[in-house]
């Protein structure tokens, strides 16, 4: 294995060429054939140091090493003093392919996808995305729902292919159907092998000598559309839902690009969402809360009646087990939270005040208990058990 080119000449790695050229010299002055007849060992040690040296007093070579090390010069120039230089060895552009891709082809990211980033046919269809939105009810049961949209469509009168004549597409003469063209190019580094969309048939491989005079050839026209979508229940605003193959049209019977339905739920006149929950508060006058009451309560089924117990306290949680939002892709639902307001009279007349005030002498310490619970303690108990 050859050893680093730097630490043969004894230098730093950012040695300038005077350092380089001194530490060559005194090594080849000890070295010399001339001087060591007889010395296979000596020999090469000359032979390695003049090879170092050549490549580190070559700006160009001297940069690829530092990039590529041995392999890179292997590759790019066939070994120093070889004779070939660096267009003698086309090869050399296989590390830029292996690292980046070709040039002209893809490899970040190209648009053209396939294996290596090549053009591999018509073009696949765009991926669309449209926002609904849905109301409570829609999102916590599921809907179907029909959206209107304008994008690229198959072209009717061709059927997307490009052509009413199939006779008429034949393979394209420049790229052999392959739809990529390579051609060679000369650079600082040496020749390098460059990939790109082949002009005459525009990546496809195909040429249409009949097109279609609806959509020209393309197979796909702007026009006006509708997509049914499953919306699933228990979906959430910000989430989306994705229709493989309903986005754009593909190019001349290309796969279609998908669509992606993004999910807004419109604010309800009763209920606030909380996760899979639903919250709901209800107002009872000092004396229903004191002495009990049943209460026609809304829910997502519809009406239920519901019994709150005497004494109920402001801020108290009535909790209706599954009646809340079905569990996206599960079994089961949430529940309904009911937070309970309790209403206080005011503007009291001389007789309300009197009773109040019997009622108040009347009643023990211990009937009030302790003072309830704030709503946010509440509520945070409730949803972290």
């Amino acid at each position: 294995m050859k050893r680093d080119y730097y630490e043969v000449l004894g230098v730093s790695r950012d040695a300038d060429i005077q350092q380089i050229k001194k530490a060559y010299r005194k090594l080849a002055r000890e070295h010399h054939p001339d001087v060591n007849e007889n010395d296979p060992e000596s020999e090469e040690k000359f032979k390695e140091a003049t090879e170092a040296y050549e490549i580190l007093c070559d700006s160009e070579k001297r940069d690829l090493y530092d990039t590529y090390g041995h392999e890179g010069l292997r590759r790019g120039a066939g070994g120093p003093g070889g004779g070939t230089g660096f267009d003698g060895f086309p090869g050399f552009s296989d590390i830029f392919e292996n690292i980046f891709g070709s040039f002209g082809g893809g490899g970040f990211g190209s648009p053209f996808g396939g294996a290596g980033g090549h053009p591999t046919g018509p073009a696949r269809g765009d991926d669309l995305a449209i926002e609904i939105e849905l109301t409570l009810e829609e999102a916590a049961f599921g809907v179907e729902k029909e959206i209107s949209f304008r994008a690229q469509g198959a072209c009717t009168v061709c059927q997307g292919v490009g052509t009413t004549d199939a006779s008429s597409v034949i393979t394209c003469s420049q790229c052999g159907g392959h739809g990529v063209v390579r051609t060679v190019r000369r650079t600082v580094l040496g020749q390098f092998m460059q990939t790109g969309v082949c002009p005459q048939c525009g990546g496809t491989g195909q040429i249409i000598e009949d097109p279609c005079k609806e959509c020209r050839g393309a197979g796909r026209l702007v026009m006006d559309r509708k997509v049914t979508v499953q919306v699933p229940a228990g979906i959430d605003a910000g989430q989306r839902i994705r229709v493989t193959g309903k986005g754009g049209a593909g190019e001349r019977g290309a796969k279609a690009g998908d669509l992606y339905v993004h999910v807004a739920v419109a604010p309800h006149e009763l209920f606030e969402r909380s996760r899979d929950d639903i919250l709901y508060s209800i107002e009872l006058t000092m004396s229903e809360a004191a002495l009990g009451t049943t209460m026609t309560i809304p829910t997502l089924d519809g009406d239920e009646e519901v019994e709150f117990a005497a004494g109920i306290q402001p801020n108290d949680l009535k909790v209706l087990r599954g009646k809340g939002v079905t569990h996206l892709n599960g079994h089961g639902r949430g529940d309904q939270v009911i937070q309970v307001k309790v209403l206080i009279p005011h503007d009291l007349d001389e007789r309300q005040r009197q009773l109040l005030q019997e009622f108040d002498d009347s009643c023990a310490t211990e009937q009030y208990g302790e003072r309830p619970e704030g709503v946010l303690h509440k509520l945070r108990n409730f949803f972290s058990s």
